[in-house]
């Protein structure tokens, strides 16, 4: 009789357990792939203070990357500077991290070339450089505006007149978003 008990508790086990799996298998959720959410999130990077922002272009080039250039305690760079920066490239960490640059390298002995206009309300500012700006990618483009737009006067955001050795471009503001 022990035996006949053992085999009914284990068959009803073996029923419990078979149930349990059917239910948990067919629980109403089906299989899905992988869902593409996009980019992470972006943050605003201020310009006023100790840190001028220069943009440069992700790893994977299809947008820009607000980078802090920590300035020591009464020291502060001018656009024309901030854009040679720019020019040179990402280096230490924004480098390390995979950030690029669209914009060309400067030819050599231009570097004095490079100038900013003094800004001004009603126009912002007049970013000269040492080679053609009318064929530079859009990336590019909005490199040169970001950096000197977000960073060149504090807690301002100016519009930029790009002007190379091919042609002027007009007067942009930096818009991410565009």
């Amino acid at each position: 009789m022990t035996r006949r008990r053992r085999s009914s508790r284990a068959a009803a086990a073996t029923a419990v357990l078979t149930g349990c799996a059917l239910l948990l298998t067919g629980c109403g959720i089906k299989r899905t792939g992988v869902i593409e959410s996009g980019h992470a999130a972006s943050v605003k990077v201020p310009g006023a203070g100790k840190n001028t922002v220069l943009y440069f272009v992700s790893k994977e080039g299809d947008r820009l990357v607000p980078t802090p250039f920590t300035l020591f305690d009464g020291y502060t760079l001018g656009p024309a500077a901030l854009v040679r920066l720019l020019l040179d490239g990402p280096t230490g960490r924004a480098g390390e991290a995979g950030l690029t640059t669209a914009l060309p390298r400067l030819p050599s002995g231009t570097a004095d070339a490079v100038a900013v206009s003094p800004y001004a309300q009603e126009r912002g500012m007049t970013v000269r450089v040492p080679f053609p700006v009318g064929d530079l990618s859009a990336l590019a483009r909005k490199q040169l505006v970001c950096t000197v737009g977000v960073s060149a006067v504090a807690d301002t955001l100016s519009p930029v007149i790009l002007q190379g050795t091919d042609t002027t471009l007009p007067s942009d503001e930096c818009d991410l978003n565009r």
